[in-house]
Parts: C-alpha cells; structure tokens; sequence
C-alpha cells in the first residue's frame, strides 16, 4: 500500500505557545505526531509538509487596514463587507482600496489575524520536535515536500489548494491542480496539522469537493490538530461533514499495518 502523510501548517507560529496565532493544544498535537512518525514513518512513500508564508503587509494583518482615524484595527477584529463600503474600515494604501472592496464583497466577513508565520522569521520555521523526527525520515527515505502556501497579500489562503478569492492575474491565487494529482497517485492519504477549524478543515474540504473519490482514501489523524480559540464549531462542523463524505479517522497511537 503507498500511503501519503499531509502535515499542514506545523509551524512555530501555530504551534509554539509563544508563537503569534498560538493554536491551544497544537504544541501537544505535535509532540503526538512525532511519535507517530517515529513508530510509523516507513509506512509513508512520502511526506509533504505545508507552510503558511506571508509577508507583514497582507490583507489578513493590520497593517492592510484604517479605520477613519488612521489606525489599524487589533487581530482578531472581524471586518464586514458593509463596514469598507460604508467607510468604517479601508486599505491603509488607497491603491489598494478598490481590490479591498472587492475582496470583501466575496468574502462578506474577514477575521484579521496577528501578523504570523512571516518569511524569514523563527515564526515561519517548523515547530521542534517535529522539524528533528522530519529530517532523519528524510534522511532515510528522501521523499520529503516541503510546500509554502498563502505567497499573495492579496487574498487569505487557508487552503493548501487555493486561496479564498482568486485574483486575475495572481500566480499565487490559483487552485493547486498539481498537488491534487500528487495525491490521487496515494492509496491512503494521512493528514495532520493546524488548525482543524481553518487550513486543515478548509484544505481537506477542497480536496474531497474537487475529488470525491478520494474521500475513503482520506485518514484524519484528529488527535494531531486543534481548533483555534474560538472557533471550535467550525471543526466540529468539519469532521461531522467529513465523516458523511467518507473521510475516516484515526489516533497518533494506532499503528499502521
């Protein structure tokens, strides 16, 4: 059998619990995904590691928007698509104002999050232990994918496959074609990482949407990620939606045959 093992998103800034978007329980999530790849590395072909990857000035970060006073709105203020077109919230740089309003029309809300996993910062980098037990596998099987995400300032990028709004003209924008055919070559298909509410939840969502067919071949190891404060309904709402898509479910402890 070849087997797939998708970590999304197991950086610092998600996993660490200094880190800026600290995941509560994600730092525990990955210590538990560290034993599992050591008690069953070898039966994965092949390891693909996603990695959030912003720059400060992006339209999920403070620094994108004002209000009517001049300052930027705190992480975790949820903006509306009434709020921009009434004036309430617009882009701090007003050549960005008419792609702003756009966004949230598709959007209709929009959480701003701290600033995190920024490129070139320890924020970015893979959370430890998990980055040790990555290297020696690679070491021993080599086939180790490590796959940035969320490039655009334009758009939130929750999904590994694709952004929340595709932008004409946005490389970074388009859905992910090519690692959809990557994962289809896998009889099983593990995924792990954070947060069960945003990226995971969204990226396995794409997945199963674009290919039904590989629903059963899906296994979440769902004690190897955690919702974000806050929003724990919308994992909730994941693995229920998923287990009627026929996505399975497994522990970090059970060893693969």
């Amino acid at each position: 059998m070849k087997r797939i093992l998708l970590i999304i998103d197991p950086q610092n800034s998600f996993c660490d619990p200094t880190g800026e978007l600290f995941v509560e329980g994600a730092s525990r999530d990955m210590e538990r995904l560290t034993d599992f790849i050591e008690m069953n590395g070898d039966a994965f072909s092949r390891v693909v590691v996603t990695l959030d990857s912003h720059n400060r000035m992006h339209i999920a970060h403070p620094a994108w928007w004002q209000d009517r006073s001049g300052n930027p709105p705190a992480p975790f203020t949820v903006i509306t698509a009434d709020a921009v077109k009434n004036g309430e919230w617009k882009a701090a740089n007003a050549e960005d104002q008419g792609w702003s309003q756009t966004y949230m029309e598709a959007c209709d809300t929009h959480v701003i999050w701290p600033p995190h996993c920024l490129l070139g910062t320890w924020g970015h980098g893979v959370y430890h232990p998990l980055d040790t037990i990555l290297s020696r596998w690679a070491n021993r099987h080599t086939d180790l994918v490590m796959l940035p995400k969320g490039a655009s300032r334009y758009t939130e990028h929750f999904s590994i496959f694709r952004p929340k709004v595709e932008r004409e003209g946005d490389p970074a924008s388009v859905f992910h074609r090519s690692l959809l055919d990557d994962l289809s070559g896998f009889d099983e298909i593990y995924v792990a990482g954070e947060a069960s509410s945003h990226c995971v939840a969204d990226s396995v969502r794409d997945l199963v949407s674009a290919r039904p067919d590989l629903a059963p071949r899906v296994v979440l190891l769902t004690d190897a990620m955690s919702p974000v404060a806050g929003f724990k309904h919308l994992s909730d709402t994941f693995f229920t939606d998923m287990a009627a898509a026929g996505v399975r479910t497994a522990a970090t402890s059970e060893d693969i045959e």
